[in-house]
């Protein structure tokens, strides 16, 4: 088994830090993961942590020689959709991350142990993008408050799949993170969807990020989270390096610069049953 990690980084000195957490627990996976930094700047390997789980590759990508990008940066992801398509035949798992996404080694498994029989009956298993405040409280930024605190998003839709129980995500399944087995990313590839032009409802990078489980995406059935005793696994919880979504607010939970902004809700509150 071994596994392709892709992250884009738009060159940022400050977010080295990010990347080579992301380094340090890769280290940790079960299996061997070659890593490809897919980046606008060329920069010394020197910079990252050692890596002793596979090969570190940077991509680099003259961002000057297309127009395209030059006036819209945000388009940047769009072109490593080539890059990993020549992988297809040489990895069992493909994994698609934002420079800032921290994916646990424990979150691997969780997918490892759940995607085989959701993917039988057409359906994603889902992962909760997390940030943490100064006191270690978590927040789930993708199911956030609308301004005016008229209703909390909550996850109340359960399902049993093979007799399990799981919750279904059917707000919003975003969380800058895809991950797929060789089989589907290779229906992936040969999909019109493969194409970021036919995926629908999202800005420039979060089309890339969204893999195939867009709200507006007709590929699953829906995006699902199993649960234990009516609770959400802890494995199911990725994490946003930065925390920003939640450090915009003020201590009266305004944003700082936008009033219309939703604000994150704690992750013990997303669930209702």
């Amino acid at each position: 088994m071994k596994i392709t990690k892709n992250i884009v980084f738009f060159y940022n000195e400050n977010r080295f830090n990010y990347l080579n957490k992301i380094i340090d627990e890769t280290n940790n996976y079960q299996y061997e993961t070659d890593i490809f930094i897919h980046t606008n700047n060329i920069f010394s390997k020197d910079l990252l942590n050692t890596y002793n789980n596979g090969n570190i590759n940077i991509v680099y990508y003259n961002l000057s020689e297309n127009v395209f990008l030059t006036e819209n940066p945000y388009y940047f992801p769009w072109v490593t959709r080539g890059f990993m398509k020549n992988q297809k035949n040489d990895y069992d798992i493909f994994i698609y991350i934002e420079d800032d996404i921290f994916v646990p080694k424990n979150t691997i498994k969780y997918w490892l142990d759940y995607k085989d029989k959701l993917l039988k009956e057409n359906y994603n298993l889902g992962f909760i993008r997390i940030e943490l405040d100064q006191t270690g409280n978590e927040y789930a930024p993708d199911l956030g408050i609308p301004p005016d605190n008229s209703f909390k998003p909550v996850l109340n839709k359960k399902i049993i799949i093979d007799n399990e129980d799981y919750i279904i995500n059917n707000i919003n399944p975003y969380c800058a993170f895809w991950i797929y087995d060789k089989n589907e990313f290779n229906r992936f590839v040969d999909s019109i969807f493969y194409d970021p032009i036919n995926i629908i409802g999202y800005e420039p990078r979060e089309t890339i990020a969204i893999g195939l489980h867009g709200t507006k995406t007709n590929w699953y059935k829906n995006t699902v989270l199993p649960l234990e005793n009516n609770k959400l696994l802890n494995s199911c919880k990725i994490y946003h390096l930065p925390n920003n979504y939640i450090n915009e607010f003020d201590s009266n939970n305004k944003h700082i610069d936008d009033p219309k902004s939703w604000k994150p809700q704690l992750f013990t509150e997303i669930l209702k049953l």
